[in-house]
This record gives C-alpha cells, sequence and structure tokens, in this order.
C-alpha cells in the first residue's frame, strides 16, 4: 500500500501600508503579488491647514488597523511588516517620551509668514537653496519651529523629538525614533547631497540636532510591534515596522516611477509631482525642490499642490453639495459625477481656468454667465494638468531628461484626468490606479525588508500594476496649445513671479 504525505502549503503574507495625510489616514493591505486585500481612509474631523492633535493621528491608525484586519479577513499574525507614509510639510513635537506637546499643522500654516522671512534672514536665500535644494515656505518644519520658539515657550522648553507625521506613528507603534531621507528633505533642516541633518541650519535657527530623528533606508527594519502598541491596535506583538517614506515617494514606489528620467504626478489628494534623478540638480524656477528617492543613492525633484483636490473638494462642498449627497445615498463616489460633467464639456471650453494653490493662493479664473458646473469640474482638471506640464518643464530646464510619465492617485481612478494631462503634455502617459498609493507604496517598501522580495527592484516588478499607455488626441493637444502661454501667465502673476502688465488676467475673476 502507498501513502501520500499531504503537503502543506504556506500562509501567503501580507503587508500593511499606512500613509498619515492632511486630513485623513490612508490604510491598505496588499499580498506579495500587489493585490490589495482592503484599503480604507478615516478623516481627523479637519480641514487641510488647520491646527490637530496629532494623538487624532494615533486614534485613527489604532482603530483604522482594525478594520482592515476585519475588512480583510486576517488574523493579525498573517501581516508580515508594517510600512508608513506621511505628508513631511509638519511634524509632531514631543516630549522624551514621545508624549505630543501641541496641536500642529500639516502642510502650509498661515501663522508662519514672519517665521518664514526669520528663516530666509537667518539663512540667506542663496545659502539656504545650497544646503537644502529648496526654498522657505510656511510648509517647512524649519519655519514652523520657528513659531513655536517664539509662541509656544513652554513647549520649546519640553521639546525632546520633532517626528514627522508617519514617524510619530512609528513611535506609538515601537518606541523607536527614526525618519526616512525624503521626509528629512521636507523639513529645510537636512542636506539631501549629504543625506544628513545640518548642524549648520540647525545652529543658525537655534534648533537642537539631538531632538531630529536618526534618518534610516526606506525599506531598514526599524522597530517591532509593541506590547502596549499590540493591545491598542490589534496588530501581532513583535511585526516589523519598515522605514518607509515621504507622501510623494511611497507614491511613487507604487506607481513603480523609481528609473532615473521617470516622472510621477499624482492626481488628486495633494497633488504631488516627482522626478527620479540620479543626482538631481537643483531648479533655478524654485518650482522643485532636492529630495531622495526610495533606492540608496538616489534623487529625486519633488514637489507638492500641483494637480491635487482642493479645487474639486471646493467644488464637491459648495456648488455641487446636492449632487455629491445623492451620490454617497446611492454608494457611488462622488467624483464619478465630477468626471460625468467634464466630460461634456469640449477642451479648455469657453475661458474658464483653474490655477492649483501649490505656491500662493489659487483658484477660478475667467468666471461669468454661462459658465456651467461641467465647465469648472474641467477647468479643475485641466488647471492641475497645466500645472504638472509647467513642473515637468522646469525639471527639463534644469537638465533632467524626462523620458516617462506615470499617473497615480484618487484621479487616476478613471481615465479622464490622466487622458487630459496627456493631451496637455502632448505625450503618453502610463496610469497605475492603486486605491491608497501612498499607503500601498510604504507596504511595497515593506516587502524586501521582510524577506517577501529579495530586492526592492524584484518587489516592484511583482507588485506593482500599471495600464495604458494613454496617447494624446491631437485636436485636443492643439486645443490646449492655446492655452499653455495665458496659464503661464497667470500662474506666474499670482506666485509673484511676473511683472505686473502680465499678472493682469489673474483679476479677472475668482472663486
Amino acid at each position: 500500500m502507498t501513502y501520500t504525505c499531504p503537503i502543506t502549503m504556506a500562509a501567503p503574507a501580507f503587508l500593511l501600508g499606512i500613509d498619515v495625510g492632511r486630513t485623513g489616514l490612508g490604510l491598505a493591505v496588499l499580498d506579495g503579488n500587489g493585490a490589495i486585500a482592503a484599503s480604507s481612509r478615516r478623516a481627523f474631523g479637519v480641514a487641510a491647514g488647520e491646527p490637530a492633535d496629532p494623538q487624532e493621528w494615533w486614534r485613527a491608525a489604532r482603530t483604522g488597523i482594525k478594520e482592515m484586519l476585519r475588512k480583510a479577513n486576517l488574523d493579525a499574525d498573517r501581516i508580515r511588516a508594517v510600512g508608513l507614509s506621511g505628508d513631511g510639510f509638519g511634524f509632531a513635537a514631543c516630549d522624551k517620551e514621545g508624549k505630543s506637546l501641541c496641536p500642529t499643522v500639516l502642510g502650509h500654516d498661515p501663522r508662519c509668514d514672519e517665521a518664514v522671512a526669520e528663516v530666509v534672514r537667518l539663512i540667506g536665500p542663496r545659502n539656504l537653496a545650497n544646503l537644502t535644494g529648496g526654498i522657505a515656505s510656511t510648509a517647512a518644519t524649519a519655519a514652523k519651529l520657528l513659531y513655536v520658539k517664539t509662541h509656544e515657550k513652554r513647549v520649546w522648553h519640553d521639546l525632546a523629538w520633532i517626528l514627522p507625521a508617519k514617524d510619530f506613528i512609528r513611535f506609538r507603534l515601537t518606541g523607536v525614533a527614526a525618519t526616512d531621507a525624503a521626509d528629512a528633505s521636507a523639513t529645510l533642516l537636512f542636506n539631501p547631497k549629504t543625506r544628513a541633518w545640518s548642524k549648520q541650519l540647525a545652529q543658525a535657527l537655534g534648533i537642537d540636532v539631538n531632538w531630529l530623528p536618526p534618518v534610516v533606508a526606506a525599506s531598514a527594519m526599524t522597530g517591532r510591534i509593541t506590547d502596549a502598541a499590540a493591545k491598542e491596535c490589534g496588530l501581532a506583538v513583535g511585526t516589523p515596522v519598515i522605514g518607509g517614506a515621504g507622501h510623494a515617494i511611497a507614491v511613487a514606489v507604487a506607481a513603480g516611477a523609481l528609473a532615473p528620467g521617470t516622472a510621477l504626478v499624482e492626481l488628486g489628494s495633494v497633488g504631488s509631482l516627482v522626478v527620479a534623478c540620479g543626482d538631481p540638480p537643483r531648479d533655478p524656477s524654485g518650482r522643485l525642490r532636492i529630495s531622495c528617492h526610495a533606492p540608496p543613492g538616489r534623487g529625486a525633484l519633488e514637489a507638492t499642490g500641483i494637480a491635487g483636490a482642493e479645487g474639486l473638494d471646493w467644488l464637491l462642498e459648495t456648488v455641487l453639495s446636492a449632487e455629491s449627497a445623492q451620490a454617497r445615498r446611492n454608494q457611488r463616489d462622488p467624483h464619478e459625477v465630477l468626471a460625468e460633467l467634464a466630460s461634456e464639456v469640449p477642451p479648455g471650453a469657453d475661458g474658464c481656468m483653474y490655477v492649483p494653490g501649490g505656491r500662493a493662493p489659487g483658484g477660478f479664473l475667467g468666471l461669468r454667465p454661462g459658465i456651467g458646473r461641467g465647465h469648472l469640474v474641467r477647468a479643475a482638471y485641466e488647471g492641475g494638468a497645466l500645472a504638472a506640464r509647467e513642473c515637468l518643464a522646469a525639471a527639463t530646464t534644469a537638465g533632467v531628461t524626462i523620458d516617462r510619465v506615470i499617473v497615480a492617485g484618487p484621479g487616476a481612478a478613471g481615465n479622464l484626468w490622466p487622458q487630459i494631462l496627456a493631451d496637455v503634455l502632448d505625450r503618453s502617459v502610463d496610469v497605475a490606479p492603486v486605491a491608497e498609493s501612498a499607503a500601498a507604496g510604504a507596504a511595497m517598501l515593506a516587502a524586501p525588508a521582510v524577506g517577501v522580495h529579495k530586492t526592492l527592484d524584484i518587489a516592484l516588478q511583482a507588485m506593482v500594476r500599471r495600464h495604458g499607455p494613454l496617447q494624446p488626441r491631437r485636436a485636443a493637444a492643439e486645443a490646449y496649445a492655446t492655452l499653455i502661454p495665458r496659464h503661464r501667465r497667470i500662474a506666474a502673476g499670482i506666485a509673484g513671479d511676473a511683472p505686473p502688465a502680465e499678472a493682469a488676467p489673474a483679476a479677472e475673476a475668482q472663486a
């Protein structure tokens, strides 16, 4: 008699990604092939630009993780590792125990105008650009810290850690302070060329460099889930937590936009743009700052607020509030309604234009009787695409050859916005429609750290999912070619980069 020994198949591994955004937390669980087992987004209950208690990030994370495990029908021990991502334009001011000391703003903080001027005065604009590859803004941690130093003296006295958003979550999960080079680059306290904190900048601004966390590789293991964290969030004790990456870089990872000469345009969310480079040059126009990409030794040019969701969100909250509510009652994504309205309007119709507020306050321009809802939605899509074109042109002028453009983010879920971008750029565009792209990218970064794949390149070959390319349509590309000079003049005028005569069109109308 012959006996057959049953073969037991190993249970597939899953990876959890967490992304701390400006208004909510994104989560995604992926298997080793890149398939998403579950994803979700949890709102913080604050609008963009409003101060929030970092403890709200942790509350969203601990409840969101439990929800993810339920949605994916997974036991906690099936999660092989956790990857982290988040908005690098903000931080949690913490004491030595990792307790948050005050509310904070992710993104631009309107309270910090004077602090920006002080950063420029103390460092000098040229020295700042040479050391950090960026320019001072109200979003940078350096300026926000000077605001705390002036207005929150008790917080300043108790400071022990300055932790970017995702790294506050890391501390709560593992008790370890660490960050990645991309988030560090966004602070204006870090030299992306040397990949180290700048003692010169910290000293000039009166900041203790010991407050800044160690910088680790994106795929490095930084710690493990503690007993206390496991009880709060439902993960297994000892689960590895990986270095991760800033939001924009994590989206680029999810789209597979890592090779030098590859550009990532995030449609929706914060509207990030990343151009992968070997040794990134400085952009003289100031549109793009130097950052660090996920693979060791690779750099990037980066910007935010390019093709973001601000204009579309404003439309959903005001002009299309009834349609948005009806869509949710019917369990539809309200953005599907936006796309349907915009698809009824030809390219560049009736002169309505939207300028994103990436560098300065933007808005809808050219409003007049006869402009319908579809025109406004179309203008928002086109405004993001035109702004992305200007940033890609700036990268080319700085000396980077762009071989490929990939789009990701919420706006990549349908073909309309990616097609508009292809038409505006007059070049082919690949599409990576990944749910919760930044969280998914963070999960992918964890794959090589725990042996799900041998290297990051192998992991992305197995896990990244794209379709396309979408080709530009000749008639649409010709229509947009006539809009490009006007958009450039208006955007330059709003940002204060143009003489008054060129800035005049911006005064037509603004909502």
